[in-house]
C-alpha cells in the first residue's frame, strides 16, 4: 500500500509541473488510493480491519457545466466473499467503469462536489467476469489552478450474489487542457485587471477583491449587494448608511437622525405626560392616564376613560357606558327600571314576565271562587292565589292591580261593593303571604265591565271574576 501511494504522489508532481500553466481544461485524471469492504454488506458490521486496499486511476471528460463522463479503472487485492456465513477468500480483482457524474459545482470552486453512476464490468483473479452497478458520492478540494485533492465514496450492486460492496478512495485530480495564452492576451474587457473568465462584472471595471465587481461608494460592500450603491454604509445594513447609530437603514428611519427602536420605526419615544404610553399611542397626551385607556384618566378606575365615561366617579362596565350597572344587563343603574334584577333594554331592564306565569294569572281570573253573594273564598281558591304569590316574588320589581267585577243580577250599587270586597279580600290573602301591601292595589268594578253576555248563565259565570295585573310602576 506504502508503494502505491507513493507512486501516486511522484506521479502527480510530475503532471502538475507539466501543467501548472494550463487553463479551460476538457480533461482531467484522477489518481487515488482504494479500500474496498465486501464484507459490510453482508455481515452488517462495519469494521476497519474489514477493508482492502487498491489503487485506482480514472480518465474524465468535461461534457457541460453539469455532467461529466468518466472511466475508472481499478485494481486491488480483495477479500471475496464465498457464502453468507462469513467465509472469504483473497483474490486479485479488476474492474473498469462507465459513469456519468453529475458536478453540483462548477470546477473553479473551492469545493468541487459531485454524484455519479454508472455500469462496471468486473474481472474476479484474471479469469471470471462480472458486472457491477457503482452509485457514489465524490468531494473535491481545490489545491491549485488544475489540482484537487480528490475523495470519493461508493456503494456497488452486483449483478452477481454475495457480490455487494462499499469502496472508499482519495487522491488527487488534475485537470488537463490547453496552454494558457501570454498574459497581455488574457481577456479583461473592462480593464480592472480581473481576467474575463474570473470576472463576475466582466463589463463593469471593478476590485480583485469582489472578483471584478464595482464598489461604487467604497463602503466595502460590492454594487450588487449593496441596497444603497451610491451613499456609504456599513456591511450590517447591506451597504446603507445609519447616521443616528440605532440598527436601521436611514432610508427605513423615519427619524434618521435620532436613536430610536425599530418597533417605533427609529424613533424614539416619546411620552409627554409620562404615563408610559407613547404620544403616538396616547389619545390624552397631555394628561397622565392608564395605558388600558390609551393614556386618558379614569378616576373611578373601571377601564372606561374619564372623556367617554357618563359616571366618571361611580365605576361601571363599558357596556354601559362607564356607569354601574347592578344587575349586569348591559343598561346603566340610572336608566334601568329595575336596576337589581336584569332584564332587557326593551323592557327597561326588567325581566319580562314568562308567558306560562302570564297564562297561570290569566287562568286565575276564573280559578279564584267565592261562596255564593259572599267574599268568603273557597278553599279551592287557595291552590292559584299561593302560585300567584309565588310569581309575585319571583318578579321583585313588579306590582299587581286586583281588580273584582260582577255579573248584573242584583242592584249595581251592592255588586259594585261585592266586587271591592272580594278583590280587597285577595289583596289581604297576599299581604298575610308576605307580599308587601305597597306593591299591590285593589279596586272594584262592579258590573260596569263585562266580558260576557250577562243574558245567559254562561255569560254571567265569566262576569263573576277577579282580575289579577301584573305591571311595572312608571
Amino acid at each position: 500500500m506504502k508503494q502505491i501511494l507513493t507512486t501516486l504522489l511522484v506521479a502527480v508532481f510530475f503532471v502538475q509541473l507539466a501543467l501548472a500553466q494550463y487553463d479551460g481544461a476538457k480533461n482531467a485524471i484522477g489518481l487515488r488510493a482504494t479500500f474496498i469492504n465486501y464484507q459490510y454488506p453482508i455481515t452488517n458490521n462495519w469494521r476497519n480491519d474489514q477493508f482492502t486496499g487498491g489503487a485506482e486511476i480514472e480518465y474524465i471528460r468535461h461534457l457541460n457545466n453539469a455532467l461529466n463522463l468518466a472511466f475508472p479503472l481499478k485494481l486491488a487485492k480483495v477479500e471475496l466473499p464465498t457464502d453468507e456465513i462469513g467465509s472469504f477468500n483473497d483474490a486479485a480483482v479488476f474492474s473498469l467503469d462507465a459513469l456519468l457524474q453529475l458536478k453540483l459545482f462548477k470546477e473553479s470552486r473551492f469545493i468541487y462536489p459531485l454524484l455519479y453512476g454508472g455500469i462496471g464490468a468486473v474481472n474476479e483473479e484474471f479469469e471470471e467476469f462480472n458486472f457491477a452497478a457503482p452509485v457514489g458520492v465524490g468531494l473535491n478540494f481545490r489545491l491549485t489552478r488544475h489540482a484537487y485533492l480528490s475523495t470519493k465514496a461508493e456503494y456497488r450492486f452486483g449483478f452477481k450474489d454475495l457480490r455487494d460492496n462499499i469502496q472508499i478512495g482519495g487522491g488527487l485530480l488534475i485537470l488537463l487542457g490547453e496552454g494558457e495564452p501570454p498574459v497581455a492576451q488574457i481577456p479583461d474587457t473592462d480593464g480592472d485587471g480581473v481576467p474575463d473568465a474570473q470576472d463576475l462584472c466582466p463589463t463593469i471595471a471593478g476590485l480583485a477583491a469582489f472578483n471584478g465587481c464595482p464598489d461604487s461608494d467604497k463602503d466595502g460592500v460590492p454594487d450588487g449587494e449593496d441596497e444603497c450603491p451610491d451613499v456609504p454604509g456599513i456591511l450590517a445594513l447591506k451597504g446603507c448608511p445609519d447616521k443616528d447609530g440605532d440598527g436601521i437603514a436611514d432610508k427605513n428611519d423615519q427619524c434618521p437622525n435620532e436613536a430610536g427602536p425599530a418597533s417605533n420605526n427609529g424613533c424614539p419615544i416619546r411620552d409627554t405626560d409620562k404615563d408610559g404610553v407613547p404620544d403616538d399611542q396616547d389619545d390624552c397626551p397631555n394628561e397622565p392616564g392608564r395605558s388600558i385607556t390609551r393614556g386618558c384618566p379614569d378616576r373611578d378606575g373601571d377601564g372606561v376613560a374619564d372623556k367617554d365615561d357618563r359616571c366618571p366617579d361611580k365605576p361601571g362596565p363599558a357596556s354601559a357606558s362607564g356607569c354601574p350597572d347592578s344587575d349586569g344587563d348591559g343598561l346603566a343603574d340610572h336608566m334601568d327600571r329595575c336596576p337589581n334584577s336584569a332584564g332587557p333594554a326593551s323592557n327597561n331592564g326588567c325581566p319580562e314576565v314568562k308567558i306560562e306565569d302570564k297564562e297561570r294569572l290569566t287562568f286565575a281570573m276564573k280559578a279564584v271562587q267565592f261562596e255564593t253573594g259572599k267574599t268568603t273564598l273557597l278553599k279551592s281558591s287557595f291552590a292559584i292565589l299561593n302560585e300567584i304569590v309565588e310569581i309575585l316574588k319571583r318578579y321583585p320589581d313588579y306590582r299587581m292591580r286586583i281588580n273584582g267585577h260582577t255579573d248584573s243580577i242584583g242592584e249595581a250599587a251592592p255588586n259594585q261593593i261585592l266586587s271591592e270586597r272580594r278583590a280587597k279580600t285577595c289583596y289581604d290573602y297576599m299581604i298575610a303571604k308576605g307580599i308587601p301591601a305597597d306593591r299591590l292595589s285593589y279596586q272594584g268594578f262592579g258590573e260596569t265591565k263585562p266580558i260576557a253576555n250577562n243574558k245567559y248563565k254562561p255569560g254571567r259565570d265569566q262576569n263573576r271574576r277577579v282580575e289579577f295585573e301584573i305591571y311595572l310602576p312608571e
